[in-house]
């Protein structure tokens, strides 16, 4: 029979009730997606950062082409609220 610790107390899995297995169940559910989210979020990040590389290396060959940055259009400021 399989043994679980919870809060630092042993339990013997066959033992328990539907209610806990299914509280079992669910954490383990809620451990999985959390872990997913995590590499995708991780991923994301990537992501972000190889089209940040890719923007400086635009705004580069726009600068060697002529367009340098006192030249190019600023972002209007945002709008007070």
């Amino acid at each position: 029979m399989p043994i679980i610790k919870i809060n630092g107390l042993a339990y013997e899995l066959d033992t328990l009730g539907d209610e806990a297995k299914g509280h079992l169940r669910y954490l383990a559910f809620v451990d999985s997606e959390l872990e997913r989210l995590m590499m995708r979020a991780d991923m994301l990040k990537l992501a972000r950062d190889e089209v940040g590389r890719r923007l400086d290396r635009a705004l580069l060959r726009e600068t060697v082409a002529g367009l340098s940055p006192e030249t190019a259009q600023k972002p209007a400021p945002p709008a007070e609220s």
